[in-house]
């Protein structure tokens, strides 16, 4: 059942995080076009379809659309603010706290694409022979920014992360091996040092994939300080939008339930975890204690990722010393069951969500199960 509420859950808080990993992806598949089409212009390619000329200005059309698409990656991820990345991180490598190895492999793709770029602009001015060899670094800056989606990103073990990825890797691996096979001008000795070097760097970072951020637990091992990860935690605890997996507040043991029925207005926070290598997302609800409500009411939705939202399979409710789970959903109201040592009680949430901030206001009203009301 897709729940209305909940499919706009983090769609606002969140809206820069799925852009930034939407223009992080598209451009590794715009970069991978450009290399594969750069290779056919090189080889001379064409048919009468496609003239050489035409795989000149699709490479050049793509190359530019792919410059464009990174800045965008770069403001969106700068904007988000969740992770402390600035301007200055995507053009001066390896200087950010936050994964600053697998960061800073972007900011080095990010420098060689402006570096073709601009050279490229200046070609007449500086040259064919000073253009070709800052040309190549295409070449160099591909496999880094594959580094740098599979280390810095949070989608690296969903599987069409891993179809796209594998996808750009099987067409940029076969456009190159097909250049070396068949390239008029290349040396044979220079054919073998550039073959041996491709398969190392493809064994190479296969490797460092399977090691490294296609293994559970990548998130607390890929270099991030551990003052920065504190400061994560914290600022995601209490409140703030993050892409880290929710932590559900531990309940408060000591308080106690009000007398039955009752009606509390209530003020709270929402979070929205990354989905996991199965699409899967919890929505987390947490309302404080307040009013004649003395202990902190915690409601957790799991299911799969439909528009920012979930599609509830199963549910947790924590309210004080008691547990249960979500019984009905309509719109903005969720109706839920909780039973303790008193017995059951029916919970009934009339909700407002602030997708500016992450914050949730409504009431909650209370009645014993076994009451009808």
């Amino acid at each position: 059942m897709i729940v209305p509420m909940f499919d706009a859950v983090g769609q606002g808080s969140t809206a820069l995080w799925y852009l930034t990993r939407a223009t992080g992806l598209v451009s590794l598949v715009l970069l991978s076009a450009t290399v594969v089409l750069g290779v056919v212009s090189s080889v001379g390619w064409t048919t009468e379809r496609w003239p050489r000329f035409l795989s000149q200005a699709v490479h050049r059309n793509l190359s530019l659309f792919c410059l464009v698409l990174v800045g965008l990656h770069v403001v969106t991820t700068v904007a988000d603010g969740y992770v402390p990345i600035g301007y200055l991180d995507a053009v001066i490598p390896f200087r950010t706290p936050y994964r600053p190895l697998w960061v800073g492999f972007g900011a080095l793709a990010f420098d060689m694409l402006l570096a073709v770029a601009i050279t490229s602009g200046l070609r007449r001015r500086i040259g064919t022979r000073i253009w070709r060899n800052v040309h190549w670094l295409a070449y160099v800056c591909w496999p880094i920014a594959l580094l740098h989606g599979l280390g810095a990103g949070t989608d690296a073990r969903l599987s069409l992360a891993l179809a796209i990825t594998g996808l750009c890797v099987v067409s940029v691996v076969g456009a190159i091996g097909w250049r070396l096979v068949t390239g008029p001008s290349i040396l044979a000795r220079r054919r073998m040092a550039a073959a041996v070097a491709g398969v190392l760097t493809l064994v190479g970072i296969g490797v460092v994939a399977l090691t490294g951020p296609l293994r559970t637990g990548w998130s607390h091992r890929a270099g991030t300080s551990p003052t920065v990860l504190a400061e994560l935690n914290a600022g995601f605890q209490s409140g703030g939008s993050s892409s880290a997996t929710p932590t559900t507040a531990a309940p408060s043991s000591s308080g106690g339930s009000p007398s039955l029925p009752f009606s509390q207005t209530v003020q709270g926070t929402y979070q929205t975890s990354t989905p996991d290598q199965n699409g899967q997302v919890s929505v987390v609800l947490t309302f404080a204690p307040s009013g004649s409500m003395t202990s902190p009411l915690v409601v957790k939705l799991n299911g799969a990722a439909v528009n920012g939202g979930a599609a509830m399979s199963s549910s947790q409710v924590t309210w004080g010393a008691e547990t249960g789970k979500v019984t009905a959903l309509q719109g903005s109201t969720i109706g839920a069951t909780v039973g303790g040592p008193n017995g059951s009680v029916n919970l009934t949430m009339d909700l407002n969500l602030d997708q500016s901030n992450g914050t949730v206001t409504g009431t909650v009203s209370g009645a014993s199960a076994g009451s009808g009301q």
